[in-house]
């Protein structure tokens, strides 16, 4: 399994329209669209309340599906768009997990 931390800051004009609301909104979205996403074992948001920052965890079940979901529409859309800049990302060898013990 692999494990894919990405870091972002969102552009100015996407910061204006935030709200609690909208936020909860977007998200409710993407995590119907990332329930489908193929080889994707989980994702987890987060945000930084201060600046609005974002990110995430994802656990994948290979490095080819993490490479697939980089190269899709829903990325794009998900996370490009709304950068200011790159995103900051770290992939990672999950070792082990809390529900399925050693997994290397």
């Amino acid at each position: 399994m692999i494990g894919f931390k990405i870091l972002f800051v969102l552009k100015d004009d996407v910061k204006k329209e935030m709200d609690e609301n909208a936020v909860k909104d977007h998200l409710r979205n993407l995590v119907a669209q990332y329930r489908k996403v193929p080889g994707l074992k989980e994702k987890t948001f987060f945000m930084n309340p201060k600046n609005l920052d974002q990110g995430a965890f994802l656990v994948w079940e290979s490095q080819e599906h993490l490479d697939r979901y980089l190269q899709s529409d829903l990325y794009k859309a998900a996370v490009l768009d709304i950068c200011k800049a790159q995103p900051q990302t770290e992939t990672y060898l999950i070792t082990a997990t809390l529900k399925d013990g050693v997994v290397f």
